[in-house]
């Protein structure tokens, strides 16, 4: 199943650019949260590129007794997900393939899904009908208020995986602010592919079906979700037929639902196939999602860059520390005035990691320093009898003494602050 598409380049060189900055910024950046979340990005891009990209992976999210389940089996035509109202009863992920288990073996691996749960939809007997999904892997997820934590985690696991997630609400908890704020607010903010199903709206009155939509769609577009399509389903029924807009001088406001609908397969998911058919058929959407992730890490990311760096002069790091001499108190005052010479026109993240460098030994220097001190004293020449010998003797220990200094500063600040600098500009660079 797996094809080259266009742009299919273009989503290389953003996750090989990704890569490179977190190899380039890991060992100074750790911890930071745009620089982790790149890492934990590229290795999940780099596995859905290298895995088969012309399925489309859809997850069915929502409460308890929202009818995900009913919604699965709706689709499949088939009862293999357990359903139940009042209790979790997917406790794991359930998958249903449109084409070859075998070529999607791999990507169900990699999605966590048990081999005894998942299973193929199309057969010889659906002749064509089911050939609008095909390329389509469907999953049933746990609840996501389920009392169980494993099986929430589960969820929020899979949520960052798949290419398409439908929610499923029902016309007593669609309001639920854990749904709006805990899931639906930050899915929308992350990627595209989000459809909010009003399910068992065959329950509703055909006069009450507009007005639980309208609300619904005003909870929605509050939130920010304005661009995400609401569609009304029914897994066990038929959706209520809207009553007709009354005819006046002043044209209807447009209704809350997508008004699209799919002449195959169960009516009452005919309008949430509709939109799902041409995202199959694309065969793209796996690509374009992680495309989309890679130009948002990478636009994360150049917040932790800035102008080009600019090394400081030696020279006041060593006259600092000739004068502080083994003074704790002092030597790191010196190492302070220095790496924040060096960090000038960085980011706050690489200034940090600039003065880390500067001190990473700085337990070591005044033993350093004292070293330095004693082996200058024993260069020092011992004549200071002769007629200007003493202050070509302090001229000497104090050239000898400078040296050695320098040497301590090169090895001991200079060097941890040159790397990180060098990483700084490498990682800079590989943004350009």
């Amino acid at each position: 199943m797996a094809h080259s598409t266009p742009g299919s380049e273009s989503v290389t060189t953003k996750l090989d650019m990704v890569q490179q900055f977190v190899d380039l910024a890991g060992e100074h950046l750790a911890g930071e949260p745009a620089l982790e979340n790149a890492r934990t990005l590229a290795e999940r891009s780099a596995d859905r590129l290298r895995l088969a990209r012309g399925f489309t992976t859809i997850a069915l999210a929502g409460t308890t007794g929202s009818g995900k389940s009913s919604m699965f089996n709706a689709f499949t035509t088939i009862d293999r997900s357990p359903a139940g109202i009042l209790r979790p009863t997917t406790s794991e992920p359930y998958a249903c393939v449109w084409g070859s288990l075998t070529f999607a073996d791999e990507l169900l691996d990699w999605l966590g899904v048990s081999s005894r749960r998942r299973f193929t939809r199309e057969s010889a007997l659906d002749a064509n009908d089911e050939v609008g999904l095909r390329g389509m892997i469907l999953l049933d997820l746990p609840d996501v208020d389920s009392v169980e934590p494993r099986h929430r985690a589960e969820v929020d696991r899979l949520l960052h995986l798949v290419d398409v997630v439908i929610w499923i609400c029902d016309p007593q908890k669609y309001g639920d602010q854990l749904v709006h704020e805990g899931y639906l607010r930050q899915l929308a903010s992350s990627r595209e592919g989000l459809i909010v199903a009003l399910n068992q709206t065959d329950r509703l009155q055909p006069a009450q079906l507009p007005k639980v939509g309208a609300d619904l769609r005003q909870l929605l577009d509050e939130g920010g979700l304005s661009k995400v399509p609401l569609v009304p389903t029914s897994a066990t029924g038929e959706v209520p037929q809207l009553p007709p807009a009354k005819r006046g001088p002043i044209k209807p406001k447009p209704g809350p639902f997508v008004a699209e609908r799919s002449t195959r397969g169960h009516s009452g998911v005919s309008a949430l196939r509709a939109l799902l058919e041409p995202i199959i058929l694309r065969g793209t959407l796996a690509e374009e999602s992680v495309d989309r992730d890679l130009t948002a890490s990478i636009a994360d990311l150049g917040k932790l860059i800035g102008g080009p760096a600019s090394p400081p002069t030696i020279n006041p790091l060593v006259r600092g520390l000739s004068s502080a001499g083994t003074d704790a108190a002092r030597i790191e005052q010196t190492i302070q005035a220095y790496a924040a010479s060096a960090s000038v026109g960085l980011p706050g993240p690489w200034a940090r990691a600039v003065e880390q460098a500067a001190r990473s030994r700085l337990h070591e220097l005044p033993a350093a320093l004292g070293q330095a001190v004693a082996f200058a004293d024993a260069q020092r020449p011992r004549r200071n009898w002769l007629p200007g010998g003493k202050k070509r003797a302090d001229q000497k220990t104090e050239f000898v003494l400078r040296a050695e200094i320098d040497k301590v500063a090169l090895r001991y600040v200079v060097e941890p602050v040159r790397r990180a600098l060098a990483a700084y500009e490498r990682a800079r660079t590989s943004l350009t």
